[in-house]
């Protein structure tokens, strides 16, 4: 998924520039000639630019300026370093890859070697046996080979620079090129490795003459001996120096005890005294003081290969250190550890979408894991490249604690990514400069919605998405009644009757006329049907769309039923020949976990059993060994090497999962297991007191210890928030912490919980990383006080926003309000007027969750309106008490629960004596015998009715009674 670049390059072009470029053959030793005369001069200028600047400098200046001017200096000069060192790392790689070139025999191989095979000698490693290929720039021309010297006397400081960029390959020498492979045994591999080390050191320093000592010359004159020398004697026979393999053994020893006799701190030291970078200090110090015993020995030429292809490909991290020294683990969230295979199947899926959609099939992808096996990161991973190939993208997050009105997720999100396209709109409009592209797609992007949907729908769908209005003003001025009285309440003509807006109708909130939905399905396929459309007109194979729903696990049942039909209910769409196909991708994650979840499982199945989809599973288990250590390298910014024996431990006691690694790793380091050397510059750990820790079976008990370790005032502000779910904004908290009852945040509490890491703020939003660390909050106190934080926080926002009159009753924030007081207990309120208002505000919340088939919700909102009026509701206010026992009974029977209807039934018919106010029920009570099968029934009710109406109907009827009738 890489960007597109529509400016696609002159190929003769770049052909004819490469075919003017003279390519040369150096010997290695004069490339390295070469790269530290550039850096010699690179510091040379500088200097003399800093000493030229200081004769316009006034002397009272000077010493002002001097600290500063060092500082400068200093840091150029590391770049000029470092730069020179990424030239040689490059180098590097290209040597090894010459030497585990594909058709090369590998260490592991030596046994089945041909024997016909010329094999590379571990004397021929050195650096007068290679030779780099290099590209002249463009005007330089070269007669014959010209030596180092030559080349540097001809070009200046940024044509070396070119050249020492541009290395293209590494070779042996003409003598040597026959050579394929190795043949290394157990006896020389030390040797073996040594040797490449002294290469690297030779082509990282330039110091081409070894230390005293350091030589792996057989023919050697030196014959000094030392106590440690003299302990080895008792070898045996084979094994003495006069042997091949004793000659072999003690070279090797030799050279490393030459280079440690020459620094008494060793090679690391020494190496790191020539200001190289530190990873390339540790790679060529562990090379020449590889050892058996050491669990982060190179395994084999791949080891080499790899460490230096990440220092390459990680420059930030490996070659431009940081100086600060951390305080704490910091984990790459950017990057998708030990999934490749799914991220390929992921993309593969996505990518057969605009083929799918010509047979008007849709593509699904689900991706299931445990909690912490990195499904969203997964899912989002390719955003970016979706984007750069046209896709759009529409994001929507479930939540364990959604405050937001029935269908919000959903509609929000769609709303969102209008609100943008009105932006882009209103810029046009008052003439400020749009891209063409921008402009182009606005205008067609309007154009299809008017083609695919009628004024009516547009309008309709408003309701959930209300960016409609300031994309289409013309439709809503023809269409929507507007309201004289300036009450707001669109939904009211000028008699306070209810509106046609298209093709939902919308009963006035405060009458009892909503009996147009007893209808339920047809509520709700009105609604599913204009999404589907609206789908259809936003995406087509050329603009093609993704969908993706994280945390399906927590998704209402509203949102599923329209997840599903937008996904199998498309046989109506695409029909019309002059009309573009749908090509919607569909992404979902779930957790395998929450199998109690029966309504997603019902979902997933009707999805599968269509024949108008394309799904595809992937599962996420725990991280393989590479996968882990890869994540924990570059958290500790050292190299996959020198992990690898701590990411084994890790990986067994969290099983792979990304979070419980992060979350091991975070306990590792407040208990001193994973600390931070000064001295070594990089992060240390002892393996042996990480074995005897405990492995994380229960998350939920070890993020609870976690928080523990907090202030208590910390303690109690994230439990505040976490009641808010996911997410909150300032502003709501703010709203809610005005009083003592809820006065546990302050900004102190909120800071430190940042720095901690257990909230992310994002402008004035905060967020929990995971759902997994909100959980662990909001579990921290008993469900007795937590639902009295949730009745505290409802509260305070209705009487301050709601009642008010701030905000209108289905904001929002209102509705987070609603959602509050639903989770909290049933508090005998001693003020009667708040019961009333309370009351009245969840009927009118709860029809309108009616009329939007937002059945459950509305159960909920009208026997929580009901429960706060009391046992003495009737008296209290029987009008209110009777409206919301009829809607109760209304969405009772729209959720199918017959029982309970007569329940409802039994409590109205109770409490009135006016006929007419026990007509709705026999209106249920009649639709719910005809669904039930109990048809007979109903019809004698009807007649019931009818008597009671005063219309009589004649008990035996035949067809001229009724011809005579009509």
């Amino acid at each position: 998924l890489r960007p597109y670049s529509k400016q696609s390059p002159n190929m003769t072009a770049v052909a004819e520039e490469c075919d003017s470029m003279q390519s040369l053959i150096l010997p290695l030793q004069e490339w390295i000639q070469i790269n530290v005369t550039h850096q010699r001069k690179s510091l040379n200028a500088l200097s003399q630019e800093a000493n030229s600047t200081e004769d316009f400098i006034s002397p009272a200046s000077k010493n002002e300026r001097s600290d500063c001017k060092s500082d400068d200096a200093a840091r150029t000069a590391k770049h000029v370093r470092t730069a020179c060192a990424s030239y040689a790392t490059r180098v590097a790689k290209l040597l090894i890859d010459r030497l585990v070139r594909s058709d090369d025999l590998d260490i592991s191989d030596g046994e089945n070697h041909n024997e016909d095979v010329e094999l590379i000698e571990v004397d021929h490693i050195a650096t007068k046996n290679f030779v780099a290929s290099i590209s002249c720039p463009n005007g330089v021309k070269f007669t014959g080979s010209p030596s180092a010297s030559e080349i540097i006397q001809q070009l200046d400081t940024q044509q070396m620079e070119s050249i020492l960029k541009e290395s293209a390959e590494v070779k042996l020498v003409p003598s040597l090129q026959n050579k394929v492979g190795f043949q290394i045994d157990e006896a020389i591999k030390l040797e073996f490795y040594q040797k490449i080390g002294l290469l690297f050191y030779e082509l990282f320093t330039g110091n081409a003459s070894q230390p005293p000592h350091f030589c792996f010359n057989e023919d050697s004159d030196d014959t000094s001996t030392t106590n440690d020398d003299k302990e080895e004697g008792g070898h045996k026979d084979e094994e003495e120096p006069g042997s091949e393999k004793g000659r072999r053994k003690y070279a090797a020893t030799d050279a490393c005890k030459a280079l440690k006799r020459l620094d008494l701190s060793g090679p690391m030291a020494m190496l790191q005294q020539m200001s190289l970078p530190l990873s390339i200090c540790r790679l060529v110090a562990d090379l020449l003081e590889a050892d058996e015993g050491d669990d982060c020995m190179f395994r084999s030429l791949n080891d080499v290969k790899a460490e230096i292809s990440q220092i390459l490909e990680e420059p930030d991290i490996f070659l431009h250190e940081e100086t600060i020294t951390p305080t704490s683990i910091d984990f790459n969230d950017c990057n998708i550890y030990g999934r490749s295979k799914e991220l390929y199947n992921l993309i593969h899926a996505i990518l057969q979408a605009p083929h799918l959609s010509e047979s008007n099939i849709s593509t699904v992808v689900l991706i299931g894991g445990d909690a912490g096996a990195g499904k969203s990161k997964l899912a989002t991973s390719i955003n970016s490249g979706l984007r750069n190939h046209g896709w759009n993208i529409l994001s929507c997050k479930f939540d364990s604690l959604n405050q937001n009105q029935p269908l919000s997720t959903i509609s929000s999100t769609f709303n969102d990514f209008f609100q943008n396209i009105a932006t882009t709109k209103e810029k046009l409009h008052e003439g400020i400069h749009v891209d063409v592209v921008d402009e182009q797609y606005v205008n067609q992007l309007l154009e299809s919605i008017e083609n695919h949907l009628p004024a009516s729908g547009i309008v309709a769908l408003s309701k959930l998405i209300p960016s409609f209005r300031s994309l289409f003003p013309e439709i809503f001025r023809r269409v929507v009644i507007d309201d004289d009285d300036g009450s707001g309440n669109e939904d009211d003509d000028e008699e306070g009757n209810q509106c046609v807006t298209g093709c939902i109708t919308y009963p006035n909130s405060d009458t009892d006329d909503d009996s147009d939905c007893l209808f339920p399905d047809n509520i709700k396929n009105q609604i599913h049907y204009l999404f589907q459309k609206l789908t259809h007109a936003i995406s087509n194979p050329q603009a093609p769309m993704m969908i993706f729903l994280d945390d399906l696990h927590w998704a209402d049942k509203e949102s599923l039923d329209l997840l599903t039909s937008l996904i199998t209910d498309v046989g109506h769409l695409g029909m019309d020949a002059d009309l573009d196909r749908r090509c919607v991708c569909f992404v979902a994650t779930y957790r395998y976990n929450e199998g109690t979840n029966r309504r997603v499982e019902k979902c997933v199945h009707a999805i599968e059993n269509s024949n108008v989809s394309q799904v595809t599973y992937l599962n996420l288990d725990g991280m393989g060994e590479q996968g882990t250590n890869a994540m924990i390298s570059d958290a500790l910014k050292l190299p996959t090497r020198l992990t690898r024996p701590l990411s084994d431990v890790v990986r067994k006691k969290t099983l792979g999962n990304p979070f419980y690694v992060k979350i091991f790793m975070a306990m590792l380091s407040e208990e001193n297991c994973l600390k931070y050397s000064l001295k070594e510059r990089r992060w240390i750990w002892n393996i042996d007191d990480i074995h005897q820790r405990s492995m994380i079976q229960d998350l939920a008990l070890v993020l609870a210890q976690k928080l523990l370790r907090l202030p208590d005032e910390v303690q109690d502000a994230l439990t505040f928030v976490s009641c808010f779910g996911r997410s909150v904004h300032r502003d709501v908290l703010e709203i809610t912490t005005e009083t003592e009852s809820c006065a546990v945040i302050s900004d102190r509490c909120l800071v430190l919980a940042v720095e901690e890491r257990i909230l992310e703020k994002s402008g004035e939003t905060y967020t929990f990383p995971h759902d997994l660390i909100q959980q662990a909050a909001y579990e921290r106190v008993s469900k007795e006080k937590t639902r009295i934080i949730h009745f505290h926080i409802g509260l305070q926002i209705l009487m301050k926003a709601v009642f008010t009159g701030h905000v209108d009753p289905f904001s929002p924030l209102s509705f987070i309000g609603i959602e509050q007081i639903t989770k909290a207990d049933d508090f005998e309120l001693k003020n009667s007027e708040l019961r009333i208002s309370l009351s009245e505000l969840l009927l009118r919340v709860g029809r309108r969750a009616i009329r939007t088939a937002a059945f459950p919700s509305a159960l909920t909102y009208l026997e929580k309106g009901i429960s706060f009026l009391g046992d003495n509701g009737w008296d209290l206010n029987h009008e209110l008490c009777l409206h919301l026992h009829e809607s109760a009974c209304q969405a009772v029977y729209l959720n199918a629960l017959p029982a309970r209807v007569s329940t409802y039934m039994d409590i109205i018919m109770s409490h009135t004596e006016d006929f007419m106010d026990q007509i709705k029920c026999h209106h249920i009570s009649m639709k719910t015998l005809a669904t039930t099968g109990k048809v007979r029934e109903a019809i004698d009710n009807f007649f019931h009715v009818m008597k009671e109406l005063k219309e009589e109907f004649p008990s035996n009827t035949a067809p001229m009674t009724i011809f005579s009738s009509l």
